[in-house]
């Protein structure tokens, strides 16, 4: 019996979220008037193209599966144990959200989120290297989250938490 390959299952997770997405962007409310963009435009946009590009990595994953040469990845501990801290900052940041805001919640989870997967994937081997990698997390959470809020917030004139 063979197992199926953890790239495989990365990827119809990932599509099935992206799937899940576009129908959430679709049911918000349409455009004031003809010919504008109304607010769910964009990332139905963005989930459309996401899933068009995920779906030849997902051919060529199963292809890899099939070929016994092809080597096909099997997902480790320290991946799996990253992927449960993400989804466990996935759901902090949402309970966060409403009472923190967007930018507060979303610069705790990116600094989060860079921290995890470092911690889980690939360890700075000194102490410099995790105060370099902590300076530079901060400084992605914190340039992120402002562009985020400043784009969505003044190019698109959405409001946020």
């Amino acid at each position: 019996m063979r197992l199926i390959s953890g790239r495989v299952v990365f990827d119809l997770v990932l599509l099935a979220t992206m799937a899940c997405g576009l129908m959430e962007a679709k049911s918000l409310p349409e455009a004031f008037g003809p010919g504008q963009i109304g607010p769910g435009d964009f990332p139905a946009g963005v989930m459309f193209l996401a899933m068009i590009c995920l779906l030849p990595i997902l051919l060529n994953d199963l292809r890899s599966v099939r070929d016994p040469s092809g080597g096909a990845d099997n997902i480790g501990m320290a991946e799996t144990l990253g992927v449960t801290a993400t989804c466990a900052l996935l759901v902090g940041y949402i309970v966060m959200l409403e009472p923190l805001g967007f930018l507060v919640s979303t610069a705790i989870f990116l600094f989060g989120a860079v921290l995890s997967c470092s911690w889980f994937l690939d360890r700075p081997a000194d102490t410099a290297g995790w105060r370099r990698l902590s300076i530079s997390a901060l400084i992605l959470a914190v340039a992120g989250s402002g562009l985020t809020y400043a784009v969505f917030t003044y190019g698109f004139g959405l409001i946020f938490p």
